[in-house]
């Protein structure tokens, strides 16, 4: 996964204030690091963005931002546990997901976050120093035609 964080387009979505609802529908599964859990991952946030009013292209591409993030915690990581955190808006998704941290020595980097990099309108990753943990994060959105921000 890179080290790197993209800087965010014009406005970073990182604040729930700068969404256009600030008590954003929050929820957060805890899935054992293997294969299998990428699948499981994007099946139950799928089912939380169906809930949601956003339209279908929005939550697709969410749907990929979780499969590339779980699967890189899954297969560069030593946890036994990752969580997924999706955080729907009503303009957009943020996907979090926070493993123990890679071994020491092993970053690698793959075609996965290419990906979520021409997708997301930012993402980032967050390491927590007490813990160990890191959290990377991407945020989806709605184009906004106005300010030109969004998907590019």
């Amino acid at each position: 996964m890179a080290q790197q964080q993209r800087a965010a387009r014009p406005v970073e979505l990182s604040s729930p204030g700068e969404w256009t609802d600030t008590r954003p529908r929050t929820r957060t599964h805890a899935l054992p690091r293997q294969p299998a859990s990428v699948a499981a991952a994007r099946h139950r946030v799928r089912g939380e963005l169906r809930d949601s009013d956003l339209p279908s292209e929005l939550c697709d591409l969410a749907e990929l931002v979780v499969s590339e993030l779980v699967t890189n915690a899954v297969l560069r990581t030593e946890s036994s546990v990752v969580r997924c955190t999706a955080r729907v808006f009503a303009r957009g998704v943020r996907v979090e997901v926070t493993d123990d941290g890679p071994p020491p020595g092993t970053m690698q980097t793959g075609n996965g976050m290419f990906l979520v990099d021409r997708i997301a309108r930012a993402w980032g990753s967050e390491p927590d120093r007490g813990s160990g943990r890191r959290t990377v994060w991407a945020s989806v959105c709605l184009p906004d035609a106005a300010s030109g921000i969004g998907r590019q």
